[in-house]
């Protein structure tokens, strides 16, 4: 079972996750965190045909991409949560689906760019995922008491962040850190141990 929840701020100004730690972004939707670890690597391949789409050749070919991705992440032996992930993607490619079908339920390139993420940090805990109401760009995101972390996928290979924590000099406060990064120097910007714990699995 699951939850979806709609959200709608003034996106041309603010993204969804760049709210308060509480707030509720556009498409959410929310699982049993239950997962199966393996450990092996394996690589995905997508083939383009060279000649002209129509646009329904286009959104078919955008969804069997998106699928494949998916289902790459679904039968990964070293991405922890694989399962969970991959069926928290599903869920939110055909509700997308759903509402517009026409649209791209997930954009191709803000997946691989999630995708690589994840080949990356192996040890990630199991996100809240949702989808940007404008580009179907997928947004995941960490809490844990007063703390979060979101990360929003860009079709051009960034990351756009914002990580929230407390601030033990002045309680009341919170300290808010934000930026653009890519997948392989998010963590020298953010710091591992600002996410231990609560977004990466030290015990992996």
């Amino acid at each position: 079972m699951y939850e979806a929840t709609s959200w709608q701020p003034d996106i041309k100004n603010l993204l969804p996750f760049e709210h308060e730690p509480n707030t509720k972004p556009f498409w959410e939707i929310e699982f049993d965190n239950t997962s199966t670890i393996d450990h092996s690597k394996t690589k995905l391949s997508i083939y383009f045909r060279d000649n002209a789409f129509t646009q329904t050749e286009l959104l078919s070919t955008q969804d069997d991409q998106v699928q494949a991705l998916i289902h790459q992440i679904r039968k990964s032996k070293i991405i922890s949560n694989h399962e969970s992930i991959a069926n928290k993607l599903l869920a939110l490619f055909n509700f997308a689906k759903e509402e517009n079908p026409t649209s791209p339920g997930i954009a191709v390139d803000s997946l691989s760019n999630f995708y690589d993420f994840l080949q990356l940090y192996t040890n990630i805990k199991n996100p809240t995922l949702s989808l940007s109401p404008d580009y179907n760009n997928i947004y995941a995101s960490w809490r844990s008491k007063e703390k979060l972390f979101s990360a929003h996928f860009l079709q051009n290979g960034d990351i756009r962040f914002v990580l929230f924590k407390p601030n033990n000099r002045h309680p009341k406060r919170k300290i808010r850190i934000t930026g653009t990064a890519t997948s392989d120097t998010l963590t020298e910007i953010t710091t591992p141990e600002n996410l231990n714990d609560w977004v990466f699995d030290e015990r992996r």
